[in-house]
């Protein structure tokens, strides 16, 4: 094996526009433990924006993307040589199992990971990506999906099988887990439970998935959008609130007489975020899922949240376990339980990253999923 020249979007400084700079750069050979994927597609997610617009602070120059689907190409000391032609989704919570967190099966805090992405490095805290001139390139969450090939820890690569279509796969690496999995191993709903879903954008979407396969009722899908409403009610909601004419906490708490058992924020806006807990009933639960600034600080009273025994939970990814929850989703999707494709807004090729990432921001679609080139 060798090191291999591919095409890879570089972010070398945050700022506005067309930040993306796609060249030429070199990948090395998978290291102990370590696969080298090719990839056929990736997603982009809001987290790769924040990134990209400076929103979160990050070691530079990088290459971003955390939402991958590819064909593991080689392996490196330490796993079986029979993986090499697998198809597989990427995670960015890969198990070190021997923290605390892992060990209590709670993957998606994992504590070398957080050490990991922190650094932009792999597990011993080197990189697998280097420029032209061999100066070494970060990685963003044991993943960087914004390239050709990338190198991941054997377990952050999560067999699939061969027919499932790329484009679609690649959305468990985060979106569509993150709400599907607050909805279900997070929250875990019941049949029932009374749930609002603030924002309608991929994640909510996913929600809004999740909810209907617990029997959640009724599903009240919140956005400031009002063509929001028709995909909202396509992957489950009974009712819809459109945010920017009506107000959602009164339109829920009538609907629900008296506030909904669950609310999910999947925004990241603070507002909204103060908005899901007044929607909450009384010993009800807030969780919140979307990710603000770092430094972001919500309002919500001591005194009512120890009357009332409310809970607001944080959701991670979904909680997600990835070697359980996606073949999980995946059996879901073959028995049309659960809708990937509709969560697709469009494919494009990957030299049109930048243009994508505009797209993404105006807020008009689901997930953007970029095609390498040689993916079918």
């Amino acid at each position: 094996m060798a090191q291999i020249e591919m095409l890879a979007a570089i972010c070398c400084e945050p700022g506005e526009g067309d930040v993306l700079d796609l060249r030429r750069v070199r990948v090395d050979d998978p290291h102990e433990m370590e696969v080298r994927v090719k990839l056929e597609t990736t997603g982009i997610c809001r987290s790769d924006i924040h990134y990209l617009r400076g929103v979160w602070a990050h070691p530079k120059p990088v290459i971003l993307g955390h939402e991958g689907c590819g064909i593991i190409e080689s392996v490196g000391p330490g796993v079986p040589k029979s993986r090499i032609g697998e198809k597989v989704v990427l995670t960015f919570t890969p198990s070190c199992g021997h923290c605390r967190f892992c060990v209590e099966g709670r993957v998606v805090l994992c504590e070398e990971v957080a050490r990991a992405a922190a650094l932009g490095t792999m597990w011993d805290n080197t990189t697998r990506f280097f420029d032209m001139d061999g100066r070494p390139l970060h990685h963003l969450s044991l993943v960087s999906s914004f390239c050709e090939y990338t190198v991941v820890p054997h377990n952050g690569a999560i067999r699939i099988p061969q027919e499932t279509p790329s484009d679609q796969a690649c959305l468990l690496g985060c979106g569509a887990m993150a709400g599907i999995g607050a909805a279900v191993n997070t929250a875990q709903l019941r049949p029932g439970d009374s749930v609002a879903v603030f924002g309608c954008g991929g994640v909510g979407l996913s929600v809004i998935q999740g909810a209907k396969l617990c029997n959640a009722l009724p599903i009240i899908a919140v956005d400031v959008r009002a063509e929001k409403e028709a995909e909202a009610r396509r992957f489950g909601a009974t009712h819809f609130v459109n945010a920017s004419s009506t107000d959602p906490v009164a339109a829920i708490r009538d609907i629900t007489a008296g506030g909904a058992d669950f609310t999910f924020e999947a925004t990241g806006n603070v507002e909204q975020a103060e908005l899901c807990y007044k929607a909450t009933r009384r010993a009800g639960t807030t969780v919140l899922i979307g990710q603000p600034t770092e430094n972001a600080m919500a309002g919500f009273p001591p005194y009512g949240i120890a009357q009332d025994e409310n809970r607001i939970i944080g959701s991670s990814y979904g909680s997600t376990r990835p070697m359980i929850d996606f073949p999980k989703a995946l059996r879901l999707v073959k028995h049309g339980l659960l809708d990937l494709e509709g969560l697709v807004s469009e494919v494009w090729p990957f030299e049109k990253i930048n243009e994508a990432i505009a797209l993404v921001e105006t807020g008009r679609v689901n997930r953007m999923v970029l095609n390498f080139p040689g993916t079918n």
